[in-house]
Parts: C-alpha cells; sequence; structure tokens
C-alpha cells in the first residue's frame, strides 16, 4: 500500500514539474516578444512641391497646308512663237501686267484690214441712211448697208480678240512661278508657262474629330506655326466648316485665312493650327509626378509623414508640366522624387532639395 502511494506520488511531482517547465517557456517566449517585437519600418526620403496655378487653353491643334488665296496657271489660248518676256520667275505683278507676248504681226494686220472694212461701211450706212430720209434709196438697201455693218464691226472685234490672246497678262496682282521660256520658243497652246498666285492671304485647311464640330464656326481665331518659321505665330481666323462629316475618318475640314503682308508663307507648306477654344486657371504638376499603370494614373502625396495613393484626372500637357483636373488642392503635397520606393501608407520624409533625392 505504501510503495502504490510513493509510486502515485512520484508521478504527480513529475506532472507538477512537466507543467512548470512548459508555463515558464511560454513566458519567455512571450517576454521575449514583446521586449524586441518586428524593426519599425524606415522612412522614405521623397522631395515634394505644390500644385501650381496655371492659365490653360482648352484647344486642338491640327495639321494642315497652306494654300494661296487663289492661284491660276497661265495658259496660251492659241499657239505661237513667244517674242517678248518681260518679267522673271517670282516678280510681284498687278493686274494687267504684260507677262508673255506672242507674234502679233499677222493679227495685226487682220484687224487693221477689219478696222478699214468698218470704216468703209460705216459710211456706206451713213450714205444710204441719208438718202432713205429723202426716200430715194429703198428700204432693202438700207438693210443690206446695216448688215454689212454689223459684219465688219463682228470682224473687228473678232480680230481685236485675237489679237489679245498673243498677250499674256496677269489677270490679278500676285506673285509669279517659274518661267523657262524665252523668247523664240514656240507654244502650242496647251502647257502652262507659269502660276499666278495672289499670296496676300494664304489659306490653311485641316481636319479635326467630328467631337469639336459644334464648338467650331467662322469667325473662330486660328494661330498657326510652320517648321520654316518655328518661332513665329501666325494670326488668322476661321472662314469655312465644311457642312458633312467624312465618313471614312469621322472628321471635318475647316479652312481659315491668315494675313501674309509680308509674303512669308507660301503655298504647299504644312502648318500646325491651334484653336482655342476658352482659357481657363487650373492646377498643374511636374510631370515627373504623375504615375501611369494600365488605365489608372496616380500621385502620391505626403501626408501626417506618410505617402498616399491619389487617383488623379489629368487634362493638358504644359511642357515640363501636366494639368491635373480632378484629385489634387493647392496645398497638397506631391512627391516628385523617391516615389518609386513608396506604396500606400509608407513613412516618408521630406527633403528639402528635392533633386538630392535619387529614385533607387
Amino acid at each position: 500500500m505504501g510503495r502504490v502511494f510513493k509510486v502515485l506520488f512520484g508521478l504527480c511531482v513529475v506532472g507538477a514539474c512537466a507543467a512548470a517547465g512548459l508555463w515558464g517557456t511560454q513566458a519567455l517566449l512571450s517576454g521575449e516578444a514583446e521586449a524586441g517585437g518586428p524593426p519599425p519600418q524606415s522612412k522614405v526620403a521623397v522631395g515634394v512641391t505644390r500644385p501650381q496655378t496655371q492659365t490653360i487653353d482648352d484647344a486642338i491643334t491640327a495639321v494642315g497646308t497652306l494654300m494661296p488665296l487663289r492661284t491660276v496657271a497661265l495658259t496660251p489660248t492659241v499657239p505661237g512663237r513667244v517674242t517678248a518676256v518681260p518679267v522673271s520667275s517670282g516678280d510681284q505683278v498687278a493686274p494687267g501686267d504684260l507677262l508673255i507676248q506672242l507674234d502679233d504681226r499677222a493679227a495685226r494686220a487682220t484687224l487693221a484690214e477689219a478696222e478699214a472694212s468698218l470704216a468703209e461701211t460705216s459710211q456706206e450706212l451713213a450714205r444710204v441712211d441719208e438718202l432713205a430720209d429723202r426716200n430715194t434709196a429703198a428700204e432693202t438697201r438700207l438693210e443690206s448697208a446695216r448688215a454689212a455693218y454689223a459684219r465688219a464691226e463682228a470682224a473687228v472685234m473678232q480680230a481685236r480678240a485675237a489679237l489679245d490672246d498673243l498677250s499674256i497678262t496677269a489677270p490679278f496682282a500676285g506673285t509669279l512661278g517659274l518661267i523657262d521660256v524665252e523668247p523664240g520658243a514656240v507654244l502650242d497652246g496647251s502647257m502652262p508657262v507659269t502660276d499666278l498666285s495672289d499670296l496676300s492671304v494664304v489659306q490653311v485647311s485641316a481636319s479635326l474629330p467630328e467631337r469639336y464640330y459644334e464648338r467650331v464656326a467662322p469667325g473662330q481665331g486660328v494661330t498657326i506655326t510652320t517648321p520654316a518659321y518655328p518661332d513665329a505665330n501666325f494670326e488668322g481666323e476661321v472662314t469655312v466648316r465644311a457642312p458633312q462629316i467624312d465618313l471614312a475618318t469621322r472628321s471635318f475640314t475647316i479652312r481659315a485665312e491668315i494675313p501674309n503682308p509680308d509674303g512669308q508663307l507660301v503655298g504647299g507648306m504644312f502648318a500646325d493650327a491651334r484653336l482655342v477654344f476658352d482659357t481657363y486657371d487650373g492646377l498643374a504638376v511636374p510631370d515627373d509626378a504623375i504615375i501611369s499603370e494600365g488605365l489608372t494614373t496616380y500621385v502620391y502625396v505626403a501626408r501626417d509623414s506618410a505617402a498616399v495613393r491619389t487617383d488623379v484626372v489629368v487634362g493638358s500637357s504644359l511642357g515640363a508640366l501636366t494639368e491635373v483636373r480632378e484629385g489634387l488642392s493647392q496645398d497638397d503635397e506631391v512627391v516628385i522624387s523617391g516615389w518609386d520606393n513608396l506604396t500606400d501608407g509608407a513613412p516618408v520624409e521630406i527633403v528639402d532639395d528635392a533633386a538630392a533625392v535619387t529614385d533607387e
């Protein structure tokens, strides 16, 4: 009996020791955890800036082609030999200026003969008309004299027209194109000898997307730039908006007129045409702050020493800045450097010199 009691007592002592050891181990581990814990997250150095207020244009730019206000290919209407070319390529001419003269000797002779015949028939008509007043001439003779005079008058008009056809003159004031004709050359009456362009005003033709149709109207201002004069702006206004949409491109054509008093602009030049619909004040941030992932665009804002991921809606590009239409206020501190080490909620340390922060 006593032996059994000793055995039971020993088992109880062993169990108690085991329980005490387990409890001690747990307490020890718990104490270590409370004393050390995970190391705190280190702060990320970032450079920040506040959104800037910018004057922003609600505008669209389209590539267009310049055309003279009017242009014509000058072609002789009759064949002939060139006797004079009193102008040169690129000359400025006035309406009626002689450009090319063809041999007109035969035409002048024909005109002289027609004028002589007209004078003769005119005298005959006057004589017969006087006799008719005295009732000494028959009515048929008077009618015959009148018909002869009319035919002679028509012959003079025809001879003058034929003579005029041998002189190519400027139909309006403008600038001549290249002239490769010399005296002595024989023209066949079918090939243009030069072009005449009115460059006092040039037109620009451009296509715009359909969604802008309602916003464009004649009289609207246009500014153009060209590769030939990259630092110059030329102002004009819309004169025509096409009355239909192109079904293939879903766009419409506009034409604008640009005054060209110095003759700098010529037909065929490419031009960037810019139309401004509205001007307003908005917020803009440096391009370096904008982050795009798929269809999402966002920035990081430093707030209460932490990075806050903030979705934004961007607008126009303003050189090194980008317009932000939604998502930011003027007091926000937007991260412009160091953001590639950030996650939403990460602790940050703002560095005064944003340029000193390197994105690693």
